[in-house]
């Protein structure tokens, strides 16, 4: 089964021009094999040995022809590149794109072979690139595509061929990330980064999220990261469970924005009035409607862009936001108007009479917050006694968004979570 360089099932990879023997095959074999060649073989080799032979545990046996079917398939792989390339640089010679209504060979490749966009820049590439006989030794198995791919950008790149030698005995990753050390980064690239830097938010099909993309410079994404690492790590108590980084520069992200906005003057102030910390963020969410009533808020409930959002975030609403109560006939306003959840004198001697977060066991003083230790929506009132203390990752991500609770007969400055209850 695993005969002499497997994946040549019917032919000999090596193609020298004098004819061996099978007596003389085995001892003259590294003459002229490639390197390639030789790594393939002692898999191949060491498959065959261990199939044949007992006193191999069967893990041990079995691990070892994985190896070589994977050897050999990304082998017949690389070949089968060798032979795109072929046809590639038939087509870039006859300049073909045009006539068959492609801008550009890597749109032929895209439409023709079905491949990504990054596969057939790839093919295109090494065919502008490579001499026939490169292409002839990647066809007959002598070299891989992929190492021939990441050798021929550090040639372009500028490398030292000492140094193209030296990553052949390192992975494909390691050795693109020296090829990017060699490219020039002139001023006028330099530029062209940082003015092709964007921020986008694309809301998802269903509306129950926004994906955040974008694309920054190297030092702009550096400070960005350090950042929101740095403001992420100061979100969680003491003797919190740590989220993953993703989910804290998230966090992270959030809280800078809304400080911002906090921090600014209040709408239809004067330009040079100084701003003021009111806890309604710039956030627009419908929910008075009899579907969303019906639903506990669970339905029919959106922010103003589009997007929904669940019962959470009307509870988070009704204690640090404001409620508009609008009344229409038709395309008629009848009556508008709006009112705190809680009154700003009451909120002010709530956060006086705590002197920070409640929980037992919190010192975080960042964001100090009042919250309704029974939600309104479960019938709980704006009175001080229904209300308490708490630093804003307690609030916004404990008790919040992963759905805890505050303990009512637990001492009011050692307040205790209860776990988010079963469904």
């Amino acid at each position: 089964m695993y005969e002499q360089l497997l994946d040549y099932p019917e032919e000999d990879t090596i193609r020298a021009g004098v004819s061996l023997t099978a007596a003389q095959a085995w001892p003259s074999r590294d003459v002229f094999m490639s390197a390639y060649q030789r790594h393939r073989q002692r898999v191949y080799g060491r498959a065959e040995h261990m199939t044949r032979r007992d006193g191999y545990r069967h893990a041990e046996v079995e691990d070892a022809k994985t190896e070589a079917a994977l050897v050999r398939a990304e082998a017949q792989i690389s070949r089968a590149r060798g032979e795109q390339l072929r046809w590639v640089k038939s087509f870039l010679l006859n300049r073909s794109a045009v006539s068959v209504g492609c801008r550009s060979a890597v749109d032929y490749v895209v439409s023709r072979a079905d491949v990504r966009r990054s596969t057939a820049r790839e093919l295109v590439y090494l065919a502008e690139r490579l001499d026939v006989g490169m292409v002839e030794r990647m066809c007959d198995g002598a070299v891989s595509y992929g190492r021939v791919l990441e050798e021929t950008r550090l040639q372009e790149a500028g490398a030292p061929q000492d140094e193209i030698e030296r990553s052949r005995e390192v992975e494909l990753d390691k050795a693109g990330r020296v090829a990017q050390q060699y490219k020039k980064m002139a001023r006028d690239r330099e530029k062209h980064t940082f003015e092709s830097q964007y921020v986008a938010f694309q809301p998802s099909l269903d509306g129950t999220h926004v994906r955040v993309s974008g694309r920054l410079g190297a030092a702009e994404a550096e400070i960005c990261r350090q950042g929101l690492d740095h403001r992420g790590e100061q979100l969680v108590p003491a003797g919190e469970s740590r989220p993953d980084p993703g989910l804290r520069r998230a966090l992270a992200l959030t809280t800078m924005c809304q400080d911002q906005l906090d921090n600014g003057a209040a709408p239809g102030a004067h330009t040079g009035s100084p701003g003021r910390s009111r806890r309604e963020p710039l956030l627009m969410v419908l929910a008075r409607n009899p579907v969303a009533e019906g639903s506990g808020f669970e339905q029919g409930v959106a922010v103003l862009a589009g997007q929904r959002v669940g019962p959470d975030t009307v509870d988070l609403i009704r204690c640090t936001g404001r409620t508009e109560l609008i009344t229409l006939a038709g395309q008629d306003i009848i009556h508008h108007g709006s009112r705190t959840s809680i009154r700003p004198a009451t909120r002010r001697a709530v956060l006086a009479r705590d002197d920070g977060c409640t929980v037992d066991g919190c010192n975080s003083v960042y964001r100090l917050e009042v919250h309704h230790i029974i939600p309104v929506s479960k019938g709980g009132t704006h009175t001080p006694e229904n209300l308490t203390t708490l630093c804003w990752w307690h609030h916004h991500v404990a008790v919040h968004r992963r759905g805890m609770r505050i303990d009512p007969q637990s001492p009011p400055q050692r307040r205790r979570l209860l776990p988010t209850p079963r469904s």
